[in-house]
């Protein structure tokens, strides 16, 4: 089998994707919420910096779907492989292969012990958005506006999912 060949969705093969940042293999689904979001999002770029796919230097390493930073420039220069800088909000798509639970525990246990404020858990199976801080509150949203309470944002979660059937 050639290295890069796509494996099977068999439970018991973890790919390198896998492997690497720690989380289940995502699909379109999961790719086109996440685009979705970083669109909606883009109205606070004036605020928060919004990145996706960052690996944060937490143990064990972690790498969300989205992250909210403070607003500031980059220098290509002094940007690590594993950013020690935790961001102010993390959001995890559910992929295929993942459990609600998975996403909780990572906020609980990695994510707010290093210092993150608020995570969002996006479940497009039931088109909601549940929004977790270190201080055990959940909200939970499946129409209207999504409001953090961290960070004020606020999302039609219509438009989060306006791709799905």
């Amino acid at each position: 089998m050639v290295k890069d060949e796509v494996l099977s969705d068999s439970p018991a093969i973890e790919s390198d994707y896998e492997t690497e940042r720690n989380k289940p293999m995502p699909n379109r689904i999961h790719g086109t919420i996440q685009t979705r979001l970083v669109v909606l999002l883009d109205q606070y770029s004036d605020r928060y910096q919004f990145s996706s796919e960052v690996t944060l230097d937490t143990t064990p390493p972690s790498t969300p779907d989205i992250l909210f930073f403070h607003k500031k420039q980059l220098n290509w220069k002094t940007v690590e492989a594993k950013e020690k800088e935790m961001p102010i909000t993390t959001i995890g798509i559910l992929s295929p292969r993942q459990t609600i639970e998975d996403l909780a525990e990572k906020a609980w246990n990695t994510y707010f012990p290093a210092g993150v404020q608020s995570a969002w858990i996006v479940v497009p199976p039931l088109k909601t958005v549940s929004i977790l801080t270190p201080d055990d509150k959940q909200l939970v949203f499946s129409q209207g506006t999504l409001t953090d309470p961290v960070t004020g944002i606020q999302l039609s979660v219509e438009k989060i999912f306006d791709c799905l059937a």
